[in-house]
């Protein structure tokens, strides 16, 4: 295709550098390794540094860092007790689902609150799923393969590189009222040893799944090289008329012709005749029913008297039965349906699954829970009790900023109170 299409040199490169099964080249997959490493090796840099952070809470926090923050307020109040003050701010965090630690000192009393901590490790779990994703990709590439196969109705075949056989017991086509195809199914059979092992019904994202090896319903069509059966006629030649009523004969099965001293076997059938004159060799030149033909021997009891392919198209056109009065007639058939199924192993596939669901969680982690860490520092002062708050979040500080303000507004409402 590429040397047609392109020339040989181009398509020489092509197949040289595996452009036409890029997937499975030496370089594709060692890219795949090399992206994977990089992942890893990201991932193990950083995160340590990150859960040993995240693990230290830093619960006395001086008003200088507080004010220090991006997010910060000051107020005092006249009079109140530090405790009485600490529980109202602990007791309103605590409604807002903030985990709390305290403490208390000489001079006063620390709050530190969070939570959302899972989101800070929102691209660590995709840093995980990737990797699994990309291990999948490798691990199918590798030991998985995609293939084909038909089935004639009725046969059993040795399906590629496994180690069992594949029946079709019937194939068959479901419509809808108005005569449109509704679906197409294929009853299977597994053989191994010599027995059925598991039977199903297959069609359309409805696959068999066996020893890791899925098929799925790809198409259908009729078989190109043979038949169920063929409708013939008898014809006298000699008086131009047709001599009784049409018959069945069946494939590969002798028929005693009605109202004469003949047998016919159908031996042969191509869907769009072809001759090579150079081998002598029948073909068929496509696989659609164009130009369908049956190949028969006729018998004169036991003697073989011709071999003559009848054409449905153009009846008549060789001599069905020679040196005699009579002919044969083609007048139609009933082919025989195959299926064809997509063969798919991929033992990395649920790996991917994997990875994909856990990708899922880390982008949900990442941009829908965010890290949130609010200190508060309760101080005596010179003028009455002062209260240092100031917080941080790791992402979206916009929204934070709104929230924070409510939150200073909330506990000046909480601690203005206090007597």
């Amino acid at each position: 295709f590429y040397a047609k299409e392109y020339g040989e040199k181009i398509a020489s490169y092509v197949v040289t550098f595996g452009l036409h099964d890029m997937y499975h080249t030496w370089w594709f997959l060692t890219l795949l390794g090399l992206l994977t490493a990089n992942i890893i090796v990201c991932t193990i840099e950083r995160f340590p540094q990150k859960w040993k952070s995240t693990l230290e809470k830093k619960i006395d926090a001086e008003p200088s860092f507080i004010k220090s923050l991006g997010n910060n307020s000051h107020f005092t109040i006249q009079g109140g007790n530090l405790q009485d003050i600490k529980i109202k701010v602990i007791d309103y965090l605590e409604k807002k689902r903030y985990r709390i630690k305290n403490s208390d000192t000489d001079s006063g009393a620390s709050v530190y609150a969070w939570k959302g901590t899972i989101g800070r490790f929102g691209s660590d779990v995709t840093h995980v799923s990737l990797i699994l994703i990309l291990t999948g990709a490798i691990l199918g590439s590798i030991f998985g393969f995609r293939d084909y196969v038909s089935i004639i109705e009725g046969e059993t075949v040795n399906t590629p590189r496994t180690d069992f056989k594949l029946k079709l017991d019937k194939f068959w086509i479901d419509y809808y009222d108005s005569g449109a195809i509704k679906q197409f199914n294929s009853s299977l059979t597994v053989i191994e040893d010599g027995k059925g092992v598991l039977s199903k019904q297959i069609w359309v994202n409805e696959p068999l799944k066996y020893k890791g090896v899925w098929f799925y319903q790809s198409n259908y069509g009729l078989a190109y090289d043979r038949i169920k059966e063929a409708q013939l006629v008898l014809k006298n030649k000699k008086e131009n008329k047709i001599i009784g009523k049409p018959f069945v004969v069946k494939w590969n099965e002798s028929f005693k012709i009605p109202d004469a001293n003949f047998t016919v076997m159908i031996k042969g059938f191509v869907a769009d005749f072809g001759f090579d004159e150079k081998t002598k060799q029948i073909y068929t030149k496509s696989n659609e029913h164009n130009n369908p033909a049956i190949g028969v021997e006729v018998y004169d009891g036991d003697k073989l008297i011709s071999s003559p392919w009848l054409f449905l198209n153009y009846p008549e056109i060789f001599a069905a039965i020679p040196d005699t009065d009579y002919d044969l007639i083609f007048m139609g058939y009933k082919g025989i349906y195959f299926t064809g199924l997509q063969m798919t192993k991929d033992p990395g596939t649920n790996i991917v699954w994997i990875g994909s669901i856990l990708m899922a969680v880390g982008f949900t982690f990442a941009f829908f829970i965010f890290y949130k860490r609010v200190w508060v520092r309760i101080k005596r002062g010179e003028n009455g009790v002062d209260i240092h708050i100031g917080g941080m979040i790791n992402k979206n500080k916009i929204m934070f900023e709104r929230e924070f303000s409510e939150l200073v507004e909330s506990l000046k409402a909480r601690v203005e109170v206090v007597k």
